[in-house]
């Protein structure tokens, strides 16, 4: 087995037991009461939404890099942020958004309709600003589900903190807290001393540019974790551009639109432009 494969599933086992850390952190914050305050993180009685998420990673050890703010939180704290298409879709630790457009349209989870909610997106993330990054959603509110069946989203509102137990309220997207994955796979990574092995072919490098290819011509799978026992989470179609995080023999860490940090099988990628894929 490669290193990639063991890091990969120690990952797993990682990610998922700080999860339970993370939400054992927000429900500590949960039991001191605070009152809904901005900038609050829940360490001196005071909270606000995105400071709920911010509390619980401080008490586990782990920086909050950037912006006190839950549309900065989605924009860049935030891996693999997506529409709930289904309740299914949902994982205890996901971190859950409340989002409006341009027009002050929130389009429910589920396809369930939509409803008026008033765009206020700050400046700062507008065409022209530092943080714009071609997204116009107004992210207005930010929970985290502590629990997946049933359904709890726990989150900071005025006056004190809620649970809400389905997604009626305007929760319509979705995505993993950056700082807590990105801290299980530096520990991961740690937690194994298998030296990585020598290819047997030249591999590109990190940051290499690569293109989607399949001799079928069909979408090729992109899994969250290097093995095809993982979960898909895209199907990208053939002549998509791709960005090689990490190069390995046979799968390769990549970045691909909005998708970061995910895992395609090398054969289907073709950085020297002969259009067979591996590289």
């Amino acid at each position: 087995m490669s290193v990639i494969l063991k890091i990969a599933g120690l990952l797993m086992d990682i990610y998922f037991q700080m999860v339970d850390v993370f939400i054992s952190m927000v429900a500590k914050i949960k039991s001191l009461n605070p009152v809904y305050k901005q900038p609050g993180d829940g360490s001196n009685g005071e909270c606000d939404c995105i400071g709920l998420e911010i509390g619980a990673l401080r008490r586990m050890g782990i920086k909050w890099v950037g912006i006190h703010g839950s549309n900065y939180a989605a924009r860049y704290a935030t891996y693999n942020l997506e529409y709930i298409e289904e309740v299914s879709a949902l994982k205890k630790g996901d971190i859950v958004y409340k989002a409006t457009d341009e027009k002050g349209i929130v389009k429910l989870a589920c396809n369930a309709g939509t409803k008026k909610q008033k765009w206020k997106l700050p400046d700062r993330y507008k065409k022209g600003n530092a943080y714009y990054n071609g997204d116009m959603k107004d992210y207005y509110h930010v929970g985290i589900v502590t629990k997946v069946d049933p359904l709890n989203i726990t989150h900071m509102t005025s006056p004190r903190m809620k649970v809400d137990t389905s997604l009626s309220g305007g929760w319509n997207y979705h995505g993993q807290a950056k700082p807590l994955v990105d801290a299980a796979e530096n520990k991961a990574k740690t937690e194994t001393a298998t030296p990585a092995p020598v290819p047997t072919e030249p591999v590109p490098s990190t940051g290499s540019e690569a293109i989607v290819v399949a001799d079928n011509g069909k979408p090729v799978k992109m899994r969250q974790y290097p093995s095809t026992d993982c979960r898909t989470w895209e199907n990208i179609p053939c002549g998509t551009k791709a960005t090689i995080v990490e190069p390995g023999e046979e799968w390769a860490k990549i970045n691909c639109g909005r998708r970061r940090g995910w895992y395609m099988m090398a054969k289907y990628l073709d950085v020297v432009g002969d259009g067979k894929g591996k590289y």
